[in-house]
């Protein structure tokens, strides 16, 4: 992140660790600019978290839009996340090669189609589509997470797009067994799993006169005792990193607000299974 700044004009800069660790905690307490910039010069365990240093600096909301900005305009959100996993390997959480992937659908900022005053689309990529018969709007999330709950990757898109097409990049490259649900099981998914030489374990589904046997219900049933597991962290990522509705207008904005709630969930499982 130093290559964000220019450390030879002006004021020194605030160093990107504290500014993403300011992030972390909006995630986990669900927190605005304005009001983690207030918590952090009141309390003192975010002060610790962040570091005392921040006394230094003048942090306030201002700083924080600019470095999201910095953070998109150099797409480096997604090597930050693979640096976390580094490091939470380094303090000994295990990952496992085992992929769960599945995709969960999450309010806009806004409703479809809205204007502002000079008419202009407020958030465009807000899409709304029909799902079981119901009218729905909003964003769709892509999660790929180990059989521990880790999130490996994690992607956004409009909400009509299907959750396979999303499948082959949602997968790490030390993947050997993929796991999803009936919805990701197609001839051109199972071949391209066929060639990475990654075990198949993707719910079966029936056809039209043509039903799943006892033997493929049983083996839905096997596979789902592991696949489930994601459920968790979808519910996880809503209800305990501000993940329930998206904060930003737009894909990019909320690409990157995905991306630091992914990290800021992990980090909570690390701690969680290293105290166990």
């Amino acid at each position: 992140m130093q290559t964000l700044y220019k450390n030879d004009l002006g004021r020194d800069p605030i160093p990107p660790l504290i500014l993403f660790k300011t992030l972390l905690l909006e995630s986990w307490y669900g927190l605005l600019d304005v009001e983690v910039v207030e918590e952090i010069h009141d309390r003192r365990s975010f002060e610790r978290f962040v570091g005392e240093d921040v006394r230094k600096y003048h942090v306030d909301d201002t700083t924080l839009v600019k470095f999201r900005k910095r953070m998109r305009d150099h797409a480096i959100y997604v090597s930050v996340m693979e640096l976390v996993e580094k490091a939470m390997i380094q303090a000994g959480v295990k990952i496992k090669k085992g992929a769960i992937v599945d995709a969960t659908l999450v309010k806009g900022a806004t409703l479809p189609n809205p204007k502002d005053k000079d008419g202009n689309s407020v958030d465009p990529d807000v899409h709304a589509t029909v799902r079981k018969g119901k009218p729905i709007d909003g964003y769709k999330v892509h999660v790929s997470t180990d059989t521990n709950q880790i999130i490996r990757k994690i992607e956004i898109s409009h909400i009509e797009e299907h959750d396979s097409q999303y499948f082959h990049q949602m997968l790490p490259k030390d993947v050997d067994k993929a796991y999803a649900d009936k919805a990701y099981r197609s001839k051109a998914i199972s071949e391209f799993l066929r060639k990475r030489s990654i075990s198949n374990r993707i719910l079966f589904k029936g056809y039209r006169d043509h039903p799943l046997t006892e033997a493929k219900i049983r083996r839905n049933r096997k596979l789902s005792q592991t696949r489930s597991a994601i459920e968790r962290k979808m519910c996880d990522l809503k209800r305990w990193c501000s993940m329930g509705r998206m904060r930003y207008y737009g894909l990019e904005r909320n690409r990157l607000w995905v991306h630091l709630c992914a990290m800021a969930a992990n980090l909570k499982k690390a701690v969680n299974l290293m105290t166990a």
